[in-house]
């Protein structure tokens, strides 16, 4: 009787797609439609995806009373209303003699507008009527402005008083109402504030606003009128239908030029347009290197699979509801490198098959049986990489969620194609393409391919034919990997660590200043001190600069100062950096404009980093305040040493003015507060911590008859970036520990996992490394690189052991099976990792933005697959050693008995 072979499961479903191939080329054409439309037309394009975050806003206007008659009349009642109620996780408060604002984060899961909404009732009757304007804003995410504004509009001329540019303003406001259709409204931010009191009507300038005219070169003053788009808009269509009312003739009549001074537009088309060259410029190098290593027929059907998955991840994407914004195009770049693996390794192994004259659907079927397994295997190893991003929690971790579910979900599908999809392609263009005379002309390919893969497998062959060369050589791979191992470690130490650095260069540059005397500083003096600066800002840049907007307070003793947002041209256009403009700029006003302390940084990606405070409890405030002066100094002098023995000093601290009643919670506090120098800020808030720690420890403390508890340390949004971060960490156990179950599972061994483990050090010395040569810090983006890096090192150490176990199964020793299995696997796994090298290098070369990221994993991937081929077969051998005599072990212990 004739033996039929067993299908796997994986060939099952291989086979029933390839054998009903009009019913896989309509699912495949619809796939593509689908993806097609929903990125040109169906997902609206939005700069941040929407997220919601427990936290809402109280605002008080008042200007008739001190900062502690604002604590006492306001702050303090509201506070004794809220303290109580269960849905209130944390409360601060700042006051003024402008106002107070409550900043009020509920626990997880609360619905934050109906809680303002019922506050409110609750609050209205019990606060002093028609002495202040109080406001309740629920805090939106990745928008323009705490309101949940999508773009805002520069009212602006010359010669305009702010009452005037308030009323021209004003003017504007009900002509956008009733020409935009994609507005949900629009309102002033008005520069003149009015509160109604018992002594009559109180208007005070609060705001100065300005803009600079490309066209005309000047700064002029303005002011603001934001636009809120309606639910679900579409960033990019709310920006053109603005542009083109406020360029008609229907806002002439408001007696001021209209322009749009801060929107998601102009970076949602430059990630858009980033995204597409980096999807051609990886295509190309896919092209190029399976044209080389495989064959013509063979690079473009990975290129086309690879846009198959990227077509039909985007089509999921917006099945669920997901849109094209920052973290999804952001995504869908990474995927590239994650996606070549699936692709190579089938379109490889099928094109090999052929190579050798079998007939098709027998080469289908075989190549599943020999690459399917492990190929699978790696894209659930590399999901599980991913999923501790799952984990992240607090406003991060919502802002993130895109990340892992597009990578996971274009993985999943990756393997689909390779599976359903990439036999038919090939089947349909097998005998339609012909390599011809320029495959002849890169034969020398196959035979430098086949030299490197003959002479590893040789040289293992060598190895095993003698006891000491068995020792010679294993134990050379041990020591080579400690060797690499400790190397690793040593180069991170001297890697710098900020969850979210400075990129090397941009197109924009944050200008801040404040005002040094900020008890004594009116909005006049602030006014004239910013124009002075702006004045100097436009000199400075010259021709970098393309747009610029600005928003200014004064006469508060809290915010005396203002916040400039300055785009420069691209980057591409330009031979200075960002960074080098903005310290360039700083160190010129700093020098050159007296009474405010001026910073300028380029934009980050992120939140925005953390300063450094120290927060110092107030029950006696002489106590307090001279606590707070002896930590001034000390702040001051105090040298930040890090691990590398290099050495920082923060820039001079501050101390909240005594006119201001600051509070966490119902506890007063006095904040002693300051900016590093350097940018390694997650770094620098931990050190510098421990600083005052040992410093100002208990002893010192009851010198002013304080305890350790009575200061506390508040790192701004770095905190929770921290701890987010953290969090992530704290998943990865037991992540590990779910890929070592699935391998265990599938390769029925609980020593080839641990086994297929030692990639990793492989791999993170090279990130270490790349890293280290490219002046890039351990970031956020680099731990996605890791990430990736850790699916894609285990991936080719999958394919070896895999491939190596067939070998044996079919009576070859493991020394023969391993050498069998780099000889043969060497090109699939040469494929993918350079194709995945070279889809990354216009990231690295061209986007400051993608740089640590791409160097992490080029370095990560190059020290990975050499070190894979030049030492993971001996550890093969030394496991499969153990393996074998724990093996005959047990049966002798089963014959016994």
């Amino acid at each position: 009787m004739k033996n039929v072979e067993r299908l796997t499961i994986w060939q099952k479903i291989g086979m029933f797609f390839y054998t009903k191939r009009p019913f896989t080329l309509f699912i495949w054409l619809s796939v593509v439609v689908l993806g097609i439309m929903s990125y040109t037309s169906w997902m609206r394009k939005e700069g941040f995806p929407a997220i919601s975050v427990p936290i809402g806003i109280v605002q008080v206007v008042s200007f008739d009373k001190s900062a502690s008659e604002v604590d006492s009349t306001f702050a303090q009642p509201i506070l004794g209303e809220l303290k109580n109620l269960d849905s209130v996780k944390d409360i601060s408060t700042t006051s003024t003699d402008q106002g107070a604002s409550l900043v009020i984060t509920f626990e997880e899961g609360t619905d934050v507008q109906s809680e303002l909404d019922q506050i409110k009732a609750d609050l209205s009757p019990k606060l002093p009527q028609g002495s202040a304007q109080v406001l309740y804003i629920k805090l939106e995410a990745g928008k323009l402005t705490e309101q949940g504004d999508d773009l805002l509009i520069s009212v602006h001329k010359a010669g305009l008083s702010p009452a005037e540019l308030d009323q021209a303003s004003d003017r504007l406001v009900p002509i956008l109402e009733e020409n935009l259709s994609l507005a949900e409204g629009a309102r002033t931010v008005r520069l003149i504030e009015s509160v109604e009191t018992p002594n009559g009507l109180i208007e005070q300038q609060v705001r100065f606003d300005r803009y600079y005219d490309k066209q005309t070169g000047t700064i002029e003053p303005a002011s603001v009128v934001a636009v809120k788009g309606i639910e679900g808009v579409d960033q990019l269509e709310l920006y053109d239908q603005v542009e083109e009312l406020i360029n008609s003739e229907k806002v002439e009549s408001i007696g001021a030029t209209a322009s749009i001074s801060a929107d998601f537009a102009e970076s949602i088309r430059e990630q858009v347009s980033g995204l597409q060259r980096n999807l051609l410029e990886g295509l190309i190098a896919v092209l190029v290197v399976s044209f080389i290593l495989i064959s013509l027929r063979g690079s473009v059907i990975t290129a086309l699979a690879m846009t198959t998955t990227v077509l039909t991840t985007v089509a999921m994407l917006n099945l669920i509801g997901y849109t094209i914004n920052t973290i999804t195009l952001f995504s869908l770049v990474l995927c590239l490198a994650l996606i070549v693996d699936d692709t190579t390794i089938m379109v490889e192994a099928i094109d090999a098959g052929l190579k050798k004259g079998g007939k098709f659907k027998e080469v289908v079927r075989s190549s599943f049986r020999k690459v399917a397994r492990a190929s699978a295997t790696g894209t659930f190893v590399t999901i599980l990489a991913f999923a501790p991003m799952l984990f992240i929690g607090g406003i991060l971790g919502e802002f993130i969620r895109a990340i892992p579910v597009t990578i996971i979900i274009s993985l999943l599908v990756s393997l689909m194609v390779s599976f359903v999809f990439i036999p038919l392609m090939m089947r349909l263009t097998y005998g339609k393409l012909k390599d011809g005379k320029v495959a002849s002309k890169l034969r020398f390919m196959d035979k430098v391919e086949g030299a490197i893969g003959t002479g590893l497998s040789r040289v293992i062959l060598w190895s095993g034919q003698t006891m000491k060369r068995k020792l010679l050589t294993r134990l050379g791979a041990v020591v080579l990997s400690l060797a690499v191992v400790i190397s690793g470690v040593m180069i991170f130490t001297k890697v710098e660590f900020n969850i979210f650095p400075s990129p090397k260069d941009g197109n924009e540059i944050y200008v801040q200043g404040s005002v040094v005397d900020g008890e004594n500083a009116t909005i006049e003096n602030t006014e004239a001190m910013t124009d002075k600066a702006l004045s100097i800002l436009q000199a400075e840049l010259g021709d970098n600069l393309s747009r610029l907007s600005l928003s200014g307070q004064g006469g508060n003793a809290d915010r005396n100062g203002f916040f400039a947002s300055v785009i420069l041209i691209p980057y591409g256009e330009r031979d200075v950096t960002s960074v080098d403009l903005a310290k360039k700029l700083q160190e010129k006003l700093s020098a050159e404009v007296a009474g405010l302390r001026l910073s300028a940084e380029p934009a980050g990606v992120g939140p925005p980093a953390g300063a450094f405070a120290v927060n110092i409890n107030v029950d006696d405030e002489a106590k307090a305040y001279k606590l707070a002066e002896d930590l001034k100094v000390f702040l001051s002098a105090t040298d930040i040493k890090r691990i590398d023995g290099t050495v920082t000093k923060l820039k001079v601290p501050r101390i909240t003015p005594s006119v201001i009643v600051v509070r966490e919670g119902e506890q007063r506090i006095i904040r002693v507060g300051a900016d590093f120098y350097d940018k390694d800020t997650s770094t620098l808030v931990l050190l510098a911590q421990k600083a005052v720690e040992d410093t100002f420890n208990e002893n010192r403390l009851k010198e002013y008859d304080l305890a350790s508890t009575d200061i506390n340390f508040d790192f701004g949004q770095e905190e929770e970036n921290q701890d987010s971060f953290n969090s992530m960490g704290q998943a990865a156990l037991p992540l590990f520990i779910a890929m070592f179950v699935l391998m265990a599972l599938l390769f029925k061994s609980l020593i080839q996992p641990v086994l297929i483990f030692t990639a990793l050090p492989f791999a993170f010395f090279g990130v270490a490394t790349g890293l280290y040569l490219t002046n890039n810090p351990i970031s956020f983006f680099s731990m996605l690189g890791v990430f990736a890096l850790i699916g894609i090192s285990l991936n080719n150490t999958i394919l070896l052991t895999d491939y190596a176990n067939q070998a044996r199964s079919e009576g070859k020793s493991p020394t023969e099976a391993i050498a069998v299995a780099v000889r043969e696997r060497l090109r699939p796994l040469l494929t993918t990792s350079l194709t995945s090298v070279l889809a990354l290098l216009p990231l690295a070369l061209n986007d400051p933005f993608w740089e640590g990221l791409a160097y992490a994993l080029i370095f990560g991937l190059l020290s990975s697959t050499i070190l894979v081929l030049l030492v993971f077969p001996y550890f093969y051998l030394i496991t499969s050693s153990f393996g074998d005599r724990f093996s005959k072990l047990f049966k002798k212990i089963s014959r016994r008995k």
